[in-house]
């Protein structure tokens, strides 16, 4: 009896730890990461004025600047992020994500394959596309093979299987009951081999003009050299994001005190970018404070004659000239803290009733 009761709270135990590690692998992570490389310019002493990004050819898009790379498969994306959430020091810096566009992104679609033993319907090896889905007919065995496969598709898995079972079911005059599934499963198809993309280059490139642009200060070549060196997809979103700390750049991750659960919410959709993105004033000369040294954040405004930058339209409504980037802007989640306890919480009242389970079956 003893160690059924001991069996029963190791297994609460190890059900409420698994709660909190899903919720927050979860919330830490964007399919859009593995094909986009992120910089975080928090060295101190480095400053950025970004009036001059309009004057380098980047364009204001709600509330970050855009702009294509040397590199037309990849776009550059510059934003302000909090030194203070990240624990990297006060006030703001400027992120630099280098991200695939969306044209180069995988296609995802769904795949199934069926077989029908008894057709009653003579059928020739064909290929037919109706409703957006495709279907490749063939003779195997005596029976029917069918392949059917669609990108893009508005629906489930479930939904897909029901349609193509239906179409089957017309096609061939069969029974559903006749029909075999032999696979079904979500497919992602690459267009570009992220290999074939130099993102060392690309970096290096976009940081050299920046920085003749008079759009940062302070950093150094032997920086711009290690921020590029190491560039690579996967190098992006919250966690893995590259930041100056003790003396080097590195992975978020890898810093002393990261705030890994600080990440923005999960989603099911493809075009969305994780960040703490902070809306940046269209003409502001920022000093980044470095955590050792606490000063006052130092901002300077040009005048009031100076020619205000013009600001399109918010992202759902840009006008058709402007290219669509897709991009995400965080919102306020709650404090890691506050994760947490919540996570904690719930898995105690589940652990309560799997308490009085086990004591009913023990």
């Amino acid at each position: 009896m003893g160690k059924l009761k001991l069996i029963a709270v190791l297994i609460i135990a190890m059900f409420t730890l698994m709660l909190g590690l899903a919720y927050t692998i979860s919330a830490c992570y964007n399919q859009l990461d593995q094909y986009s490389y992120e910089v975080v310019l928090n060295k101190p002493g480095v400053k950025f004025n970004i009036e001059n990004l309009i004057k380098a050819g980047y364009k204001r898009s709600d509330n970050v600047y855009i702009k294509q790379s040397v590199d037309p498969r990849v776009n550059v994306i510059v934003s302000l992020v909090s030194l203070d959430e990240l624990r990297l020091g006060f006030g703001k810096a400027l992120s630099l994500r280098f991200q695939l566009k969306n044209e180069y992104l995988p296609a995802r679609g769904y795949l199934g394959i069926f077989y029908v033993k008894n057709a009653s319907t003579a059928i020739t090896v064909h290929t037919v596309t109706e409703d957006g889905v495709t279907y490749v007919f063939s003779k195997i065995n005596g029976g029917v093979n069918i392949v059917a496969i669609a990108f893009n598709y508005r629906g489930s898995l479930l939904e897909f299987e029901g349609k193509v079972l239906d179409y089957i079911v017309h096609k061939l005059k069969v029974s559903e009951e006749n029909i075999e599934m032999s696979s079904l499963s979500e497919i992602s198809v690459p267009i570009v081999n992220l290999k074939s993309i130099e993102w060392n280059t690309i970096v290096k490139g976009e940081l050299k003009e920046l920085i003749g642009n008079n759009v940062i200060e302070g950093l150094d070549m032997s920086d711009v050299e290690e921020i590029s060196k190491i560039a690579k997809p996967g190098l992006a979103g919250w966690n893995s994001r590259v930041v100056y700390y003790n003396g080097s750049w590195i992975p978020y991750y890898e810093t002393g005190s990261p705030m890994l659960l600080k990440c923005a919410p999960s989603t099911s959709s493809f075009t969305l970018i994780p960040a703490s993105y902070e809306r940046m004033p269209p003409e502001t000369t920022v000093t980044v404070t470095p955590t050792a040294t606490p000063k006052p954040l130092t901002t300077v405004v040009p005048p009031a004659t100076t020619k205000p930058t013009p600001v399109p339209a918010p992202f759902g409504m840009l006008s058709s000239k402007t290219e669509h980037v897709e991009y995400g802007v965080s919102k306020e989640t709650p404090s890691p803290l506050m994760k947490v306890v919540t996570i904690f919480i719930v898995g105690a009242l589940l652990s309560v009733v799997a308490w009085f389970v086990v004591r009913r079956i023990v």
